[in-house]
């Protein structure tokens, strides 16, 4: 059994995610006060963890940790670290490499998924800090890593939050329950700026394949924000 995903995203209306090239609001309002809506609807999902990709927290823990041993060379192995918060942190580092210097985030305990190139000392580090892990043979099979996650740390719903690139390969593992998109009244305009979902594939592969979206609700909250909600469903 996996975890119920919700992916909870704000987005520019081209559907861009790097806020420092939106355009400002209409009505002159900092965009902060927009960024402060976006995560008020998020605390409201009922998520009891949410989830980002490696940049997120990259830009909390940017020193990479100097490793001295070898891989551990095999998957299955999960450390149970420190659990005070109400919500788990959850973030993927195929690389092992995030230096952590908590053993929380923005509030909240972190759970790390590594590969099976984690050395030993790089362990260490996380269980002296305190931070739980789940090594997986493939931390790219993201259903075993949500099994696990839902089995051994008793998640029921994660908030997922990007980045694209995540968001783009939980997509095409069909692990996505709901899209809560949350629409900045802005633009970005670039063609090379990142998206909701970016799976990293070949040009003839469609990650979305075989599912399908129903509407759920729309909602339009202050500053011209405008909340729109889809279940997904598998395609008969």
């Amino acid at each position: 059994m996996t975890p119920k995903v919700i992916c909870h995203i704000m987005s520019s209306v081209d559907g861009r995610l790097l806020p420092g090239r939106w355009t400002a609001p209409f009505d002159g309002t900092n965009p902060s006060e927009l960024f402060k809506e976006y995560a008020a609807i998020g605390k409201n999902l009922d998520a009891d963890a949410w989830m980002f990709g490696k940049a997120t927290a990259r830009e909390a823990f940017p020193y990479k940790f100097m490793s001295k041993g070898q891989p551990i060379g095999k998957g299955g192995k999960i450390f149970v670290g420190n659990r005070k918060s109400s919500r788990l942190f959850i973030t993927v580092d195929p690389d092992a490499d995030i230096f952590f210097t908590s053993d929380t985030l923005r509030g909240d305990n972190i759970l790390v998924v590594l590969g099976k190139n984690a050395t030993e000392d790089y362990l260490s580090m996380l269980e002296e800090k305190g931070v739980s892990y789940i090594v997986a043979d493939k931390p790219t099979d993201l259903r075993k890593v949500m099994e696990v996650i839902a089995s051994d740390f008793k998640v029921k719903c994660i908030s997922l939050q990007g980045g694209g690139i995540i968001d783009g390969a939980m997509l095409a593992q069909g692990l996505i329950d709901e899209l809560s998109l949350v629409i900045y009244p802005g633009i970005d305009g670039l063609t090379t700026s990142p998206s909701i979902f970016e799976y990293l594939g070949h040009s003839e592969e469609r990650p979305a394949d075989g599912q399908a979206l129903e509407f759920l609700s729309m909602e339009q909250k202050s500053h011209g924000i405008v909340w729109l909600r889809y279940k997904f469903h598998e395609k008969i």
